[in-house]
């Protein structure tokens, strides 16, 4: 080959490289594309990814969206007020059809068993029955819908199914509405990622939705990518302000390995809970996890804690560890809990099978214990340690 020729390959290779270059960097669409293309090759396989080898079709079908069994045991180590540990075991039921949720404690202050605590919900109230409190019972009318379910995933999402949807995918992204902003985030290593807004228009997107088990909404779909320089998410929102105004749902990090929860409550009140992955532990799935209600005098309660989660034969084995309760700086309490979870056929009622009852159960509303937590928080503990007798050889 003369050099005349090999001048002539080379421009073109230059020419074709530097168009490949610019549709990357100017093209919306092909930036949108490449970020979807290095999600299913390399962030998927990733042990820093949020969802690494959890089978997510598996775990909305049978647990999230089904019924389930658990058991375990649970020991509270510090509680505001109260100077003994606590200890005891956990079993309860979950129905995401029936709406209901039952946990039935037996509790143990040193060597003494002072009874049960019970927790029950349906639809959108908790119910508290304590012996331990004497006997008096509340229930909390919280307004949301404390059983929201999944998507009952047609397909695992993984490498094959991306493979198997390119050409969807390809024709999808050519689709949607896609702007670009000049709104900046940056990432916790430093990283600057532009946004871009994507609209995803009725009646568009049918792979996707039947990926999610889900009818097509009846409305247009609005989320934000967040691109590096070289075309890796960094940040993925998705707007859920059809549902409920202001509320979203954010995925972060360099390997997806946090999402954030933000959801708006009446009265300037609002939930944020955040989860983490941690890939340096490579023999189980470990997360750190933080739920902050936030009131609308700025006052905060938060919970935090470690989640140990693995597969075994029967379900799910878990474990919560160095679970803190905050109200604002002050520790109300903290704690441990481990056991297992199963999928549950011809459950049943799940109330029925608990035993509970509560037709005498006092609702109080929600306003009046966040105005005046404090005060209810001290009650509840009072009326504990007079129902514990062994206090009794300290006074």
């Amino acid at each position: 080959m003369n050099k005349k020729k090999i001048g002539i390959i080379v421009v073109m290779v230059l020419a074709l490289t530097i168009l490949a270059k610019a549709e990357l960097i100017y093209n919306p669409s092909a930036r949108i594309l490449a970020s979807v293309f290095h999600f299913s090759e390399s962030t998927l396989n990733n042990p820093d990814y949020l969802a690494y080898n959890i089978d997510l079709k598996d775990l909305f079908r049978n647990y999230t969206n089904a019924d389930i069994d658990y058991s375990g045991n649970a020991y509270i180590k510090k509680l505001k007020g109260f100077p003994y540990s606590i200890s005891g075991g956990i079993k309860g039921q979950r129905s995401a059809s029936q709406k209901k949720f039952s946990c039935k404690s037996n509790l143990d202050v040193l060597i003494l068993d002072v009874g049960e605590m019970d927790v029950y919900a349906q639809d959108e109230t908790v119910y508290l029955v304590a012996p331990l409190m004497g006997g008096i019972s509340y229930g909390f009318d919280t307004g949301s819908d404390l059983f929201p379910t999944a998507p009952n995933l047609n397909n695992d999402i993984n490498h094959e199914w991306f493979h198997k949807n390119k050409r969807n995918i390809y024709n999808f992204v050519k689709k949607i509405q896609i702007e670009q902003t000049d709104v900046i985030f940056v990432d916790e290593d430093g990283t600057e990622s532009k946004e871009f807004r994507i609209t995803i228009p009725e009646g568009e997107g049918g792979f996707i939705w039947d990926l999610l088990g889900m009818e097509a909404p009846d409305h247009d779909i609005k989320c934000s990518l967040f691109l590096d320089r070289f075309n890796h998410t960094r940040k993925i929102t998705f707007d859920l302000s059809y549902k409920t105004p202001g509320a979203y749902i954010s995925i972060v990090g360099k390997n997806f390995n946090k999402i954030e929860i933000f959801a708006p409550l009446p009265d300037n009140e609002r939930v944020v809970a955040t989860i983490i992955r941690n890939g340096q532990n490579n023999y189980t799935n470990s997360f750190t996890n933080n739920i902050t209600y936030i009131t609308d005098i700025g006052g905060s309660y938060s919970v935090d804690f470690n989640m140990l989660m693995n597969y075994v034969d029967d379900g799910i084995k878990f474990e919560a560890t160095d679970i803190s309760v905050n109200q604002d700086s002050t520790v109300l309490a903290e704690g441990y809990i481990n056991g297992r979870i199963t999928t549950k056929e011809n459950m049943g009622d799940v109330f029925k099978n608990a035993h509970a009852d509560l037709s005498d159960v006092t609702i109080i509303d929600w306003n009046t214990i966040k105005n005046d937590t404090a005060s209810f928080v001290d009650d509840v503990i009072s009326k504990a340690r007079e129902n514990v007798n062994i206090l009794n050889f300290f006074n």
